[in-house]
């Protein structure tokens, strides 16, 4: 055992060794301190909410967990699910422009976010994530409404569509997690056996900022209040087991060819995926458009697994006009180089594309 326990620690120095200053730096400017840092020490939950919570923010009891979710604008409904170690402010820039048309709803997924994980691990499965959701929606009285998700809240998304197709109008799917792949690194390490038991009490904060620089297809287009919540997320007690229950449930699922019941979702649907995502390989999207009739597939040059967070200018534009029941067509490379090449380019790029 000892010898495991060293082994270890090695590894998790030759980790932070090998991702250099950057990852190292984005880590401690993030974390409120230096035990923080290095994965020791918890955030106070009254702390995050304090900087993660605003005048749209509401809270509703689900499954015994207390959702954290946001609502504003007015129109016609669209509710926006978020990935993997992340939470709904990734949807942010979004929902500046969809709230100027819709009633926008965002929240913070089980295990994530200032919602967090259910009191015993051994509930949070993934049928307790699906059933949660749908819970949620029928508390706070949605009735017809269109969908988004991003990987895991892209499955989430894409089961509820299948499940209700008649109460989803559109759906949004972007770097969807469903069908068998290969898991990224940061999977794999989380979910080895002891590995994974030490993770749930030390985690370095340097391996989220690694992963969050895998996720992008160009690390330079990370917003530091990006990273730094990702970071911090990642230090609200309990985090670090409710990152590693849900990293064995999709490791498990990457393993299965089981049948999924995306043939039964009827709502129009658009596929947007990131070309570099290392994540979800973009060869995956062609298993979903096959799967989905009523579908189409953008893909975005230079762009990794969260495409609405890295090139927002571009993609919620493109959601705006599939909501719209217009054909969304694949943006040449040299847009996202200047929707992200100086301060104020989105919005410009927006109003021109509008225009």
């Amino acid at each position: 055992m000892q010898r495991f326990y060293t082994h270890f620690f090695i590894s998790i120095l030759l980790i932070i060794t090998v991702s250099g200053c950057s990852s190292m730096g984005s880590a401690m400017k993030a974390s409120p301190s230096f035990i923080n840092s290095l994965g020791m020490a918890d955030i106070p939950l009254d702390d995050l909410k304090e900087s993660y919570t605003n005048e749209y923010s509401k809270w509703v009891t689900v499954n015994g967990l207390e959702i954290h979710y946001q609502e504003l604008g007015e129109g016609p409904t669209i509710v926006l699910l978020h990935g993997v170690m992340s939470s709904l402010q990734t949807w942010d820039d979004w929902v500046l422009e969809l709230s100027k048309s819709y009633h926008v709803v965002s929240l913070d997924l089980p295990g994530f976010g200032l919602t967090g994980a259910p009191e015993s691990l051994d509930d949070l499965t993934e049928e307790y994530l699906l059933n949660t959701f749908a819970k949620f929606v029928h508390e706070i009285e949605l009735e017809n409404f269109s969908l988004t998700g991003n990987s895991l809240g892209g499955y989430i998304a894409a089961q509820y569509a299948a499940s209700y197709p008649e109460r989803v109008d559109h759906l949004i799917l972007i770097d969807p997690i469903a069908y068998p792949q290969d898991m990224p690194w940061v999977m794999d390490l989380a979910t080895t056996p002891g590995l994974s038991s030490i993770g749930k009490v030390f985690q370095p904060p340097v391996i989220i900022t690694m992963n969050v620089k895998q996720m992008y297809g160009d690390h330079q287009r990370i917003e530091r209040r990006h990273m730094d919540r990702y970071v911090q997320m990642g230090q609200r007690a309990g985090a670090r087991s409710a990152y590693i229950k849900i990293m064995e449930i999709l490791e498990e699922r990457s393993t299965q060819e089981v049948p999924l019941p995306f043939s039964r979702i009827k709502a129009p649907t658009l596929l947007m995926w990131g070309e570099l995502d290392d994540w979800t390989p973009v060869e995956l999207s062609q298993r979903w458009k096959d799967d989905i009739r009523n579908s189409q597939l953008v893909i975005y040059p230079g762009v990794g697994h969260v495409p609405m967070e890295e090139a927002p200018a571009i993609t919620v534009v493109d959601a705006i006009k599939f909501l719209n029941g217009e054909k969304v067509v694949a943006p040449k490379p040299v847009t996202e180089e200047k929707a992200f090449s100086e301060p104020g380019a989105m919005e410009r790029t927006l109003e021109g594309i509008s225009n």
